[in-house]
């Protein structure tokens, strides 16, 4: 055998081993990788009922696509189902369980039907018999426990939704009970209710029911915690059915959880939000309203969530430009510090009036409150929001020029100051500024004219009081926060 013979002859054969090698590493690496985590709803509204005994919701099915569709935008994965009988049911639950594999969080909503028996909840799909027994009402009638514990996993958030606790279909028959029951949650799960247990909903006049009109209202706003959207949920369902409806919920949740985690602001088109609000006198009242009880981001941003849903001329036109302006040069140029400097000119006029110099006391404190609170939503600020301006607010500032790599400008709060607080998004202080108080013991010794604890001789002992461990950070939402809220 020639020497070429010989060489292929021991060559050949590693390079087809190195060559199948090579191939299988390549086909491991076009295999497509697991898909990334997602949220997954599932979403179900029972208009149509067939049993003349169980009346037709009207609402029910236009609660389940309208929160769809908020869902979506919030970068859920949505299963939506209407009218759905007792097969559809399964189906739709059978859909879903195969896609918990990569699913983070599960939202369950149910609007329709549903009722107590023997202190177990039933959801009723729209094929549910004549309810004369028990036996035939719950024969089709899907177990609320059986779907939380399909669903629900330590690892793994689970909210359900129930628009459900409409009435007893078993009438004066006395079995069952009106509203719904609590129920065991199952672990990492939270759960809410349209109305206190035992109670009854109404569907509502206009196009919702008062329990989904109040959760649609307040789903979108960014940076809300589900416990804060919560409280605002059950504050607006109150008001709309005057004190009949008060939602419920029960929770074990392991972590805090925020609809709008994944969305970003964009500082231009927030700037213009505020301008554009305060242009319009009843669009600034509602503003000086929201801004009681929240940041003035987070105020902006509902205000322009509502001028959006009644068709106010105040939303911003799809051909606005996002976060960059085009100069006549062909350049493309950041157009933050327009952003600032607009912003700065509408807070002038919102806080301290129509004259940004004006010295006024009052003026004074509530731009530092001011200040206070927009520190406290980028999680710099951890103290009381009272508009006094000390030591600690002081150092919450630093903490944030530090965070934001900035010259700090001055050591106090100023409109400008505001206007750049106002236009951040997410958490910029990891670590938040926290100042020790002094001992009330320390205090009532010192007014009563003794000497301070670390100073008193003699044979009494100090108590060593235990150390304290601060308060934790307020939840991250660094990605950004806003889905719906640039108008």
């Amino acid at each position: 055998m020639s020497f070429f013979g010989l060489l292929l002859h021991s060559v050949v054969p590693t390079l087809l081993l190195i060559g199948s090698t090579f191939a299988a590493s390549a086909a491991a690496m076009d295999t497509s990788p697991d898909e990334p985590s997602r949220r997954m709803a599932i979403v179900v509204g029972n208009s149509d009922y067939q049993s003349k005994r169980l009346e037709e919701l009207a609402n029910a099915a236009n609660d389940a696509s309208r929160l769809s569709e908020s869902l979506k935008r919030l970068n859920f994965d949505v299963l939506t189902a209407t009218n759905v009988t007792r097969d559809d049911f399964d189906r739709l639950l059978a859909d879903a369980e195969k896609r918990l594999a990569t699913a983070s969080s599960v939202l369950i909503f149910y609007a329709g039907h549903g009722v107590q028996i023997e202190g177990q909840n039933y959801l009723l799909p729209v094929d549910t018999p004549d309810p004369e027994s028990i036996e035939k009402l719950t024969g089709r009638a899907v177990k609320l426990n059986d779907v939380i514990a399909r669903f629900a996993s330590r690892e793994r958030q689970t909210f359900v939704f129930l628009d459900a606790c409409r009435n007893n279909p078993m009438g004066a028959s006395g079995l069952g009970s009106n509203g719904l029951a609590q129920v065991e949650a199952g672990e990492n799960t939270f759960i809410a209710f349209a109305t206190q247990p035992g109670n009854v909903t109404v569907d509502g006049a206009g196009e919702n029911s008062p329990f989904t009109a109040a959760l649609l209202k307040s789903v979108e706003i960014p940076g809300l915690s589900i416990s804060d959207m919560m409280i605002r949920v059950r504050n607006e369902t109150e008001a709309l059915t005057l004190g009949r409806q008060v939602p419920w919920d029960q929770s074990n949740l392991r972590e805090q959880f925020y609809f709008t985690e994944q969305q970003v602001i964009d500082p231009t088109q927030l700037s213009a939000s505020l301008s554009r609000i305060l242009s319009d006198p009843v669009a600034k009242q509602k503003l000086q309203v929201e801004l009681a009880s929240n940041d003035l981001q987070t105020a902006v941003l509902i205000v322009g969530q509502t001028m959006r849903s009644i068709g106010s001329p105040l939303a911003v036109p799809a051909s606005d430009p996002p976060a960059v302006a085009e100069q006549r040069g062909g350049t493309r140029v950041a157009s933050l510090d327009g952003a600032r400097q607009s912003v700065v000119s509408d807070l002038g006029t919102l806080i301290v009036g129509t004259s940004v110099e004006q010295g006024a006391e009052d003026s004074s404190k509530e731009l530092a409150r001011s200040v206070q609170t927009e520190l406290r939503r980028l999680g710099c600020y951890r103290m009381a929001v009272d508009g006094d301006w000390g030591k600690g607010s002081a150092r919450a500032l630093n903490d944030y020029y530090k965070n934001t790599k900035q010259v700090a400008a001055a050591n106090g709060p100023s409109v400008e100051l505001l206007g750049d607080l106002f236009l951040r998004s997410g958490r910029i202080c990891k670590a938040p500024v926290i100042v020790k108080k002094v001992r009330q013991t320390d205090v009532a010794s010192q007014e009563a004219g003794g000497k301070p604890a670390s100073t008193r001789t003699g044979n009494t002992k100090r108590r060593s009081s235990p150390a304290r461990t601060p308060a934790p950070p307020p939840p991250d939402i660094s990605s950004g926060i806003g889905i719906g809220g640039i108008f």
